[in-house]
């Protein structure tokens, strides 16, 4: 998600970005048990939610206006959809949001 490699892994990150991310991933299954086969980690260390039509749900982080922040990406018709989330629980609603919206298109 970033060009310059994952924030995720990089050290000046302090582990910050990790332990988000897990608890995004808790909140989710939380939320949505029957995602815990199907929540992956992808190469740059987003999560990831494959859908059975193509495509996934990708939940990272990447610099936005000059600050690392939390992006939902999924599939449109266009190609993809970015959102900003504001905070760790917005990016869980909207995450599984784009979840409802790709489950229903099936």
């Amino acid at each position: 998600m970033s060009s310059s490699g994952s924030i995720l892994a990089h050290p000046a990150s302090g582990g910050t970005a990790h332990t988000e991310r897990e608890t995004i991933r808790t909140l989710l299954l939380a939320r949505r048990p029957d995602l815990d086969r199907r929540l992956l980690v992808g190469p740059s260390g987003a999560l990831l939610i494959p859908l059975p039509t193509g495509g996934s749900i990708e939940i990272g982080r990447m610099r936005r206006r000059g600050e690392p922040r939390w992006v939902v990406v999924s599939p449109s018709a266009d190609g993809a959809m970015l959102r900003e989330p504001a905070s760790i629980g917005a990016v869980v609603r909207t995450a599984l949001g784009a979840l409802r919206e790709a489950e229903a298109q099936r």
